[in-house]
């Protein structure tokens, strides 16, 4: 039986273990990671991936059906996309990646091989190799260049191994062509066309050609040898591009190029204009064909054959705006042409309800056409045949526009008249001042609008002179009516009292206006004109007569006194006394 000291001992112990001493130290081991990592790249590739191979950080695949990425994992963020240009039955089979990363084969499901350098962007057919589907490719770790694969082992799914060598093709581009390095020669060919414009070869004596560059600054080609160093110089490289954009129908690329070559230019247009013909695109047709130096008849013959009508007068137009002023029987024979075409359009679109906002579309080009201040002088000197030729069409109101333009505003009044338009007419009058054209159409506007007709002469002031209206005047106040009358004597009395005509003819005019129609005036004109031979501007003895005419006895008085002839006047103021005295008489009987 155990004591109490004992359980308290056990008791201890069992609290505080006894520590043992041990020359090892205890060290906790840091954790370990795996042998294996997995890491999943941060790529998400646009199409399916089919195959796949890297070498030197150079990494190629095969996505879809016709695409190769490659990635510079020392620059992952700048990939480069290839375009394999295979046929639809097409797919890739492998790829063969060298151990430097410069060089790809890869193997087609057709039996074909294609062939990509590191350092270009173009695929490369191996078309010796074809025929075989390629399953190894041996690399010569020893004499490869980044150029040239050296002798190479290729195995076949025939179990067949040949050896071959791949040299890769140095590709230099300029602005039109690309120069190919091959190893004994220099192919240049025009990337418009992919014709081979040039081929240099090499003599044995420089060795295998190893490497085309091209300065950027300075333009120049290098090439090198193991023996020699050579440089290419390229000059005026655009000189033929237009000829070879021109046959592509790239028509506006073409005149780009040759823009300071005349002759060059010419050729361009006219080809462009054919093959426009060709594509029924007549206007367009017809605006290159008036930039060429053809033969004018010749293409005018071209479409009036082919019964466009339009065509030719876009041709027309385009020839007379490039013509020189000095050209001037070119220009006639066009603007005449081009006149009758106009018309001819206008006329057929004028039975045509249905065309109504072409015609008048037409008729404002055609209005542009007759005012164009280019050809006015060609205009004026021939209006006599545009008139006749507006006539024949009856195209009247084109006829009064054309005659405003020629400032032929006798045409345009004359035209009015006849359409008993008469205010129409004396607005041309009142708008253009012309002198003449009042003396001449006054006397038939007199008859029709009187008053409107004395207010233009009022307007025109002291610019007219009325003695020359007189005709105008004369026939109408003896057999016009009231209006007539009185807008006759308004005239008159502007002209003696706003304009103080003197002319003699004017006062004896209104005098016997006063005398026939108002012979309250008379006594007055007579009296506030004066008594002094000096201020009269009548013709006494006229006005004597005038006035013993018509029995204004006291009017006669006046005139016998301003005459001097005192003794006439006492004995005709006594009749006129008398005469009063008698009417006063009668008068008071009646009454």
């Amino acid at each position: 039986m155990s004591s109490i000291l004992d359980e308290y001992e056990d008791s201890l112990n069992s609290r505080h273990p006894v520590q043992h001493s041990s020359r090892f130290v205890n060290v906790r081991l840091e954790e370990e990671k795996p042998i294996f990592n997995k890491q999943r790249i941060d790529f998400s590739p646009p199409e399916k991936i089919n195959h796949f191979a890297v070498c030197n950080n150079q990494l190629c695949m095969s996505l879809g059906k016709d695409t190769l990425l490659r990635i510079d994992l020392a620059k992952p963020d700048r990939p480069n996309q290839v375009e394999l240009g295979r046929k639809e039955d097409s797919r890739v089979h492998k790829l063969f990646l060298d151990p430097t990363g410069s060089h790809l084969v890869i193997s087609l499901s057709t039996s074909e091989c294609l062939y990509l350098n590191r350092n270009t962007q173009k695929v490369r057919s191996l078309s010796r190799w074809r025929g075989h589907l390629i399953e190894s490719v041996g690399w010569n770790k020893l004499l490869r260049t980044e150029t040239n694969t050296g002798p190479i082992l290729v195995g076949t799914s025939q179990g067949i191994i040949f050896e071959a060598e791949i040299s890769p093709i140095s590709i230099v581009l300029t602005q039109f062509h690309f120069l190919l390095l091959l190893p004994d020669r220099v192919k240049a060919i025009c990337t418009l066309n992919g014709q081979v414009v040039y081929e240099d070869v090499f003599p044995d004596k420089f060795g295998t050609l190893k490497k085309m560059i091209k300065d950027p600054a300075g333009g120049l080609v290098w090439i090198y040898t193991e023996k020699a160093v050579f440089r290419y110089h390229i000059q005026r490289e655009a000189r033929d591009v237009w000829q070879m954009y021109m046959s592509m129908n790239k028509f506006d690329l073409a005149k780009e190029y040759c823009r300071d070559r005349p002759e060059c230019m010419d050729m361009v247009l006219a080809k462009e204009a054919e093959h426009c013909f060709q594509d029924k695109r007549y206007l367009e047709s017809a605006k290159c064909y008036a930039l060429t130096q053809n033969y004018f008849e010749e293409i005018a013959l071209k479409f009036i054959e082919a019964k466009q009508e339009e065509a030719l007068k876009e041709f027309l137009l385009k020839k007379l705006n490039n013509l020189k002023q000095s050209e001037k029987t070119q220009i006639t024979l066009l603007v005449t042409w081009l006149t009758e075409l106009y018309l001819n359009r206008l006329g057929l679109l004028q039975s045509d309800e249905g065309k109504h906002g072409v015609f008048q579309e037409t008729r404002d080009e055609f209005r542009k056409f007759l005012s164009s201040s280019k050809h006015k002088e060609c205009l004026y000197n021939n209006r006599t045949t545009i008139y006749d030729l507006l006539a024949s069409h009856g195209n009247v109101d084109d006829m009064v526009y054309f005659s405003v333009i020629m400032q032929d505003y006798e045409r345009v009044i004359s035209h009015h008249c006849q359409h008993d338009d008469y205010s129409a007419a004396l607005e041309v009058l009142s708008k253009h001042c012309d002198e003449k054209l009042f003396y001449k159409f006054s006397p038939i506007l007199m008859q029709h609008i009187p008053k409107k007709v004395v207010d233009a002469w009022i307007q025109m002031g002291s610019r007219l002179e009325p003695k020359k209206l007189i005709p105008a005047l004369v026939n109408y106040s003896q057999m016009g009516s009231t209006q007539q009358v009185n807008e006759t004597i308004r005239y008159m009395e502007f002209c003696v009292y706003q304009l103080t005509v003197t002319e003699e003819a004017i006062h004896n005019y209104l005098l016997s206006l006063y005398a026939k129609y108002k012979p309250d005036s008379l006594l007055w004109y007579l009296e506030q004109a004066g008594s002094h031979l000096s201020d009269i501007h009548y013709d006494l003895k006229y006005a004597l007569r005038l006035c013993a005419e018509h029995g204004y006895l006291q009017a006669c008085v006046l005139v016998y006194k301003i005459m001097e002839l005192y003794e006439e006047a006492v004995d005709l103021a006594l009749q006129v006394s008398v005469l009063a005295s008698f009417d006063e008489y009668v008068a008071n009987l009646i009454i």
